[in-house]
């Protein structure tokens, strides 16, 4: 099982990887789905942060002023997700809502710099337990996920049907024949 900071960095990496897709999307509802599930990525995250990994940080380092704006930065990020999700209920223009998704994402970004920059090393010097704090956290993060709902896109969750599966199969294997058909023709002649 992955330590404390370990699972941070991960989930560092995986609301990345949403932002990323993000930025290459088209505009419409693919866009606006990746959106809100980096929020919920981001919630999950800074709850599990403010409710065991802060904390224990605060008494483990003596550089606490490093948590300290690491909460203002979660506040900002909170408004701005707040701020986001009403202007999805509202169906706001997309432009604006691409704004002040852009400039959560920027927010993000600085906060994840300076974490894994400047207060992850001092943790991981430090005498901090990092492995039951990381199972303490995955244990947390399971228990908001499921009261968030499920994060993961849809494809992801779907399981294609054995039918599917089948008639995709058939349907291959009958293009094949008809080229092979098509080409003896093409010879024959």
């Amino acid at each position: 099982m992955p330590n404390a900071t370990q699972i941070l960095r991960q989930d560092h990496k995986q609301v990345k990887a949403l932002f990323d897709k993000y930025e290459q999307g088209k505009a419409g509802d693919a866009k606006r789905r990746l959106a809100k599930q980096a929020m919920n990525e981001l919630k999950v995250h800074a709850q599990v942060e403010e409710e065991i990994f802060y904390p224990a940080v605060k008494k483990a380092i003596e550089a606490s002023e490093l948590v300290d704006e690491a909460e203002k930065e979660h506040q900002e990020a909170k408004s701005l997700i707040s701020q986001l999700e009403k202007a999805g209920d509202q169906d706001n223009g997309e432009a604006d809502f691409d704004a002040k998704f852009t400039e959560l994402m920027q927010a993000i970004q600085h906060h994840v710099e300076e974490e894994e920059g400047e207060m992850f090393p001092q943790v991981e010097d430090s005498e901090l337990d990092l492995s039951a704090l990381g199972a303490r956290m995955m244990k947390r993060k399971q228990e908001i996920s499921k009261s968030l709902g499920s994060t993961k896109p849809k494809s992801a969750t779907r399981s294609k049907s054995p039918s599917k599966s089948k008639s995709t199969r058939k349907t291959k294997s009958r293009s094949k024949t008809a080229r092979g058909a098509t080409r003896k023709r093409a010879r024959a002649r």
